[in-house]
């Protein structure tokens, strides 16, 4: 094996669906998210379709991964069995116990029905995922279809995904299984990879297997995307056998000859000898492409100069002046946003794109317990406990002005924004919460894949709709005076009324705490007011007083 030659922890290009090594191209997340809609949605059918190869599995499993624990999982890989079968089958997959070498499919549903039911009253959620769902027959589908007819008054008792290849659509658009096809909430066809991310793919997996230097030439990985068309699954199993093969000769890495031995070792002779019509061009049109190429290079690096960071292009692939074999993948800084960094940071963790996860880890700073799929919108949920969302774009004074812990919205390049947790802020040091994993890291460092959103909770006083300010009058005033009178150790009693007296009180707490003194109590006001009179707040920087110093 290459794993020692190449200072791997493990093989990078595995065909097994390991939800660490998903890549998350923009296909790879609108189809996670399209899942996730469904499930959440709660009961009918999910449809995810693709190409042989293409990823449906792995994306599968990382939505799995993702499901809160009160859900139930019925995995059905073999589809080809018939409406007992697989009723059966599912019974199995939920521990649903039936009478043996029973044929009846009325005693199956029954069975199964009892069991949704007592799985509704004790909170659950049950999913059953079928897996190469293009061979169910058309009887099975109809036998599916009728399981969703399981039902309360409230919701659906069961949630269908299937997976399958695009025969799958072409199946579910026939006449008699109309019923079925108007119960999919949500639909996505996986597309395979485009060339830079075909380049990003193969970075990504490389460092999930800890190695962090560049190991395949830039026209290799040309010409194996060429041969592949994209499709992940064969992008492993010649990326795996190129390893191999530089190993066995030696090579610090995989160059061109290399990759075209091992495509065609994997494709077949007939497939590796196919080439671009480009063969076939006369002569004048080679060296007009290539300096056209150049000339668009050139304009590209202008254009990434003046204006920043592109949003299309795969930046910093290091193109030398020469144009042979030696050109390499060496630096995606940018859109492999900063592999050294991620890699201490991310761990084997899973990426949280949607937020979801991250607010879960923020709610438990305030000692709540937050399940996405089961109690919905993060926000609402978070109302109903007396504490408001606040969104904004900033920078770190800001964050240390709110004193808050936040979730982040970091930049990952090709594989899209993803979300964090700041738990704390010490000097020019924050601690980072992703997943279960904390890392401590320099202001600095997480700038660079910080994209300056955020979000954070803060309790607000009752009866609070907006600032309160002079002329208001109810509890949220005499709250404001309260608190005013606790901080400044005064006996007075409070007042129900935002006068003249209450207002000069309030600027000199303003003044006194670094907030704009224009005497009127608003959000930023009534964070210091809580941060510093409130027991059990969660901090950003520990002391209230520092924050607005530091």
């Amino acid at each position: 094996m290459y794993l020692e030659q190449f200072s791997l922890k493990e093989r990078p290009f595995s065909i097994s669906p390991d939800p660490r090594f998903l890549f998350m191209s923009s296909r790879y997340r609108e189809a996670l998210a399209h899942l996730t809609y469904g499930v959440q949605d709660g009961g009918g059918f999910v449809l995810l379709t693709g190409e042989v190869g293409t990823g449906k599995t792995t994306v599968c499993r990382c939505l799995l991964q993702q499901l809160p624990e009160n859900t139930c999982l019925a995995f059905v890989l073999n589809p080809k069995l018939s409406s007992l079968e697989l009723l059966a089958t599912i019974c199995d997959e939920l521990k649903v116990s039936y009478p043996e070498n029973c044929d009846s499919l009325k005693i199956l549903t029954d069975k199964l029905s009892e069991h949704l039911l007592d799985c509704y009253k004790k909170g659950l959620h049950v999913v059953v995922m079928i897996d190469e769902a293009q061979n169910l027959q058309t009887d099975v589908l109809e036998q599916i279809r009728l399981l969703t007819n399981l039902e309360t008054n409230q919701k659906k008792l069961l949630q269908i995904i299937l997976v399958g290849q695009p025969e799958l659509q072409e199946k579910l658009a026939k006449r008699e299984l109309r019923q079925l096809a108007q119960r999919v909430t949500a639909r996505y066809h996986l597309q395979p990879l485009k060339l830079k991310e075909t380049i990003a793919y193969i970075i990504h997996r490389m460092r999930i297997a800890g190695c962090n230097r560049s190991l395949f030439s830039l026209n290799s990985v040309e010409y194996l995307h060429a041969k592949t068309h994209g499709i992940p699954r064969l992008i492993n199993t010649i990326c795996d056998r190129a390893l191999f093969a530089a190993a066995a000769r030696r090579k610090a890495r995989v160059d061109k000859p290399i990759m075209m031995q091992a495509v065609k070792e994997v494709l077949g002779e007939k497939q590796a000898t196919i080439d671009t019509p480009q063969k076939n061009l006369p002569r004048w049109v080679k060296p007009a492409i290539a300096a056209t190429a150049f000339l668009i290079v050139a304009a590209i690096s202008f254009w990434l100069g003046g204006r920043g960071k592109s949003d299309n292009l795969p930046e910093q692939i290091n193109l030398p002046v020469a144009t042979s074999d030696d050109v390499q993948v060496t630096q995606t800084a940018t859109d492999e946003f900063n592999n050294n960094l991620l890699e201490r940071i991310m761990g084997a963790e899973r990426w949280d794109y949607n937020g979801r996860l991250s607010f879960k880890n923020l709610l438990a700073f305030w000692q709540l317990e937050y399940s996405p799929l089961k109690d919905g919108d993060g926000c609402s949920y978070a109302a109903s406990y007396g504490l408001k969302c606040h969104r904004g774009k900033g920078n770190w004074q800001d964050l240390r002005n709110f004193n808050r812990p936040a979730l982040l919205k970091f930049n990952a390049g090709l594989q899209g924004n993803f979300w964090g947790v700041i738990k704390s802020i010490q000097g020019l040091e924050a601690t980072i919460v992703l997943g279960d994993k904390e890392s401590r890291l320099k202001l600095e460092e997480i700038s660079s894949i910080w994209t300056g959103e955020y979000l954070f909770l803060w309790q607000a006083p009752e009866g609070y709709y907006g600032d309160i300010k002079m002329g208001d009058s109810g509890d949220v005033v005499a709250w404001l005076s309260q608190m005013l009178n606790r901080i400044n150790q005064s006996d007075n009693s409070p007042q129900n009324r935002f006068g003249s007296e209450l207002r000069l009180q309030l600027i000199e707490f303003q003044k006194q705490r670094g907030i704009n003194a224009d005497g009127i109590a608003g959000m930023q006001t009534i964070l210091k007011i809580n941060a510093e009179l409130l027991i059990g707040i969660p901090l950003l920087v520990n002391s209230p007083q520092l924050a607005a110093t530091q």
